[in-house]
C-alpha cells in the first residue's frame, strides 16, 4: 500500500487551519464560543499552530454523556468536544486524512462518508434485490458488538502508521487516539472516520477473499446477500473469526441469516423477511419505513396541528422527514396522517426566510 508524507507542515498553513475552523463551525456559528473565533479567525489559527509546533497541544479529558438517537432510540454515551481548540483540531486532522481514505475505501463502506448515506446504501440494496428477478437469495444481517467501545488502538494505530508516513503527524493523531482509548468517542469527528478505516480490512478480507454476492457495510452494520444458504452461513463464520482474531470485535447474538421475501406460488402469499436496514424496510416489492420513524412523524405532526404553533426546530424535523417519506412508498401515510396536520410548504418557507435572514447578519 502507498504511504503518504508532507501532511503536518500543509495542515498547519493559515488556511488549511481557517478551513478546518469553517467546517467546524458548521450549523454552530451563532454559539458564543463558536462566534468569538470566528471573528478572529487569522488569529486563532495563528495561536493553534504555534501550540501543536511546540508541543504542547494535548487533548482535553471529557466526561461522558448520555443521549437517545437512531430509530429505535438508543441510549449512547457521547463525548463533547470543546469547539477550540479541540474540534479544530480534529478537523484539520482528518481534511488531511479524508482525500487520502475515501478513495482507498470499498465502493459500499457507507456512513458518514460524503455521498453515501442511508440513501445510498438502500438504493444499493434495492438494486441487488432486483439483479436477482424470480430467483431466490438468501441475506445476512449482522452487527458488531458495541464496535466503537472495542476499537483496538493499537490495531488502528498500526493501520494508520502504514498508510502515513509523516511522524509529527502521526504523532499528533496518536495523541487523539491514545486520548480516548480503550475504544473510540462517540460525538468527535474522527471518529467515523477512524472507525470506517479500521473496518476496511473486514471489507477487503470479505469482498476479496470470501466473494459473496453482494456486501454492504454501513459503519457497524453489515449486510450480506448470497444465492447459496450455506455459503451465506460459512461466510458468516468466517467474517465471526476474522474479527476476532484481526481486529479483537465481536459479533451481536442478534446476527440474522434469512431468505429474503418470495411470493409462494401456490398460495400467492408473500413469505420470508423483508431487509429491516438504517430505517427502511426493504420488502419484495416496496420499501417503507421503520414502524417506529412512521410513529414519531405522526406524532410530531398531531403535536404541531394540536399547538398550532411551527417552531423552526419543529420545521426542520418536518422537512427532513419528508426527505424519508418521499424516497419511500409511504405517500398513502403522508396523505392520510401528515398532510391534513401540517403544511410542508409553510415548514420550508419558514426555513428559508430564517436562512435569509442569517445571510442578511453575515
Amino acid at each position: 500500500m502507498k504511504s503518504f508524507n508532507g501532511l503536518y507542515e500543509k495542515m498547519l498553513e493559515p488556511d488549511e487551519i481557517i478551513a478546518a475552523i469553517d467546517e467546524a463551525a458548521a450549523g454552530k456559528r451563532t454559539r458564543g464560543d463558536v462566534a468569538k473565533v470566528l471573528q478572529n479567525k487569522d488569529g486563532y489559527a495563528a495561536a493553534i499552530a504555534a501550540k501543536i509546533r511546540s508541543g504542547l497541544w494535548r487533548p482535553p479529558a471529557h466526561v461522558k454523556s448520555e443521549l437517545q438517537e437512531g430509530s429505535h432510540r438508543k441510549v449512547r454515551k457521547i463525548e463533547k468536544p470543546i469547539f477550540y481548540d479541540e474540534q479544530i483540531v480534529h478537523h484539520m486532522l482528518i481534511r488531511q486524512l479524508r482525500p487520502i481514505m475515501q478513495p482507498r475505501m470499498y465502493e459500499y463502506s457507507c456512513g458518514s462518508i460524503p455521498g453515501r448515506g442511508p440513501l445510498y446504501a438502500v438504493r444499493a440494496i434495492k438494486r441487488w434485490r432486483d439483479g436477482y428477478g424470480s430467483r431466490k437469495f438468501y441475506v445476512a444481517e449482522l452487527d458488531v458488538k458495541k464496535f466503537y467501545d472495542h476499537v483496538d488502538a493499537g490495531v488502528l494505530k498500526g493501520m494508520m502508521h502504514r498508510l502515513i508516513r509523516d511522524k509529527r503527524f502521526l504523532a499528533l493523531l496518536d495523541r487523539v487516539i491514545d486520548a480516548a482509548a480503550p475504544g473510540l468517542p462517540l460525538g468527535f469527528y474522527t471518529s467515523p472516520w477512524l472507525g470506517n478505516w479500521y473496518l476496511t480490512a473486514l471489507d477487503r478480507y470479505a469482498t476479496q477473499t470470501l466473494r459473496p454476492d453482494h456486501y454492504l457495510r454501513y459503519m457497524d452494520n453489515v449486510f450480506i446477500f448470497s444465492a447459496n444458504k450455506r455459503k451465506l452461513h460459512r461466510i458468516v463464520a468466517e467474517i465471526e473469526r476474522f474479527l476476532g482474531e484481526k481486529l479483537h470485535l465481536r459479533l451481536n447474538d442478534s446476527k440474522q441469516v434469512f431468505r429474503f421475501e418470495y411470493r409462494d406460488r401456490q398460495t400467492g402469499q408473500v413469505r420470508g423477511r423483508a431487509i429491516n436496514a438504517l430505517g427502511f424496510v426493504v420488502h419484495l416489492d416496496r420499501v417503507t419505513l421503520r414502524k417506529s420513524i412512521l410513529q414519531r412523524v405522526r406524532a410530531k405532526a398531531n403535536r404541531m396541528h394540536r399547538l398550532h404553533r411551527c417552531r423552526i426546530v419543529d420545521a426542520a424535523a418536518m422537512v427532513s422527514y419528508m426527505g424519508w417519506l418521499t424516497h419511500t412508498d409511504t405517500y398513502g401515510y403522508y396523505l392520510r396522517y401528515i398532510k391534513p396536520k401540517v403544511s410542508i410548504h409553510y415548514c420550508k418557507r419558514r426555513l428559508a426566510t430564517l436562512a435569509r435572514r442569517k445571510g442578511v447578519k453575515k
